[in-house]
């Protein structure tokens, strides 16, 4: 077997993952159906036909389950990034990894309006959707440096990864304020030359 070759998922793990996008499609129901705040993990848990202590095995609270779709995502552009070819530039491989997301959010507009309309009113939600960019952050740089490593491809610094955060958040947040998701990508790289412009001075 191949040293990068994808080891098969084990039916435990699978297993795992199921219940864990079952979580995650509940809270996000029922978030729809009786609002944030009377959204309980014991109502999300008992949707699923699990036990809250269940449910603290896959997420330490409400907020990262709703979330979890930004967790995941943010695992998916680093995972893209890192598999970008060497010779391409350090930020126009960061803009390239970002089409997972853009494809993403294209396909579940429902579920990321109602996730950035959250984060707009409810403090403890947009608290911990700031600290998962942080960890966008963070994978975006591991994965440009290992590129780097493997195959000596321009390294993007913190600094420029961040932009792009910003530039992602903005991008969703003019989305979500028109309504329309559509043009997601478009709006990103809007948002890119405005943040990068702003920095510059």
């Amino acid at each position: 077997m191949q040293k990068d070759e994808a080891r098969p998922k084990g039916v435990r793990e699978r297993m795992r993952e199921t219940i864990r996008a079952e979580l995650t499609d509940a809270a996000v129901r029922l978030v729809r159906e009786v609002g944030y705040a009377a959204t309980t993990v014991s109502a999300i848990a008992a949707a699923v036909g699990v036990s809250e202590r269940t449910f603290f095995r896959y997420f330490p609270s409400k907020e990262d389950a709703v979330l979890q779709a930004t967790e995941s995502l943010g695992s998916a552009v680093a995972d893209a990034l890192a598999s970008r070819p060497a010779d391409e530039a350090g930020l126009a491989a960061v803009r390239a990894a970002f089409d997972v997301a853009v494809d993403s959010v294209r396909a579940e507009p429902d579920r990321w309006a109602l996730i950035i309309g959250l984060g707009q009113t409810e403090p403890a939600l947009r608290r911990r959707h700031l600290q998962q960019q942080d960890l966008w952050v963070d994978a975006l740089v591991a994965a440009a440096e290992q590129r780097a490593v493997d195959g000596g491809g321009a390294t993007p610094s913190r600094l420029q990864c961040g932009v792009m955060m910003l530039a992602w958040e903005r991008a969703l947040v003019t989305c979500y304020e028109r309504k329309d998701f559509s043009g997601v990508g478009e709006e990103f790289d809007v948002a890119v030359v405005e943040v990068r412009t702003f920095i510059n001075g």
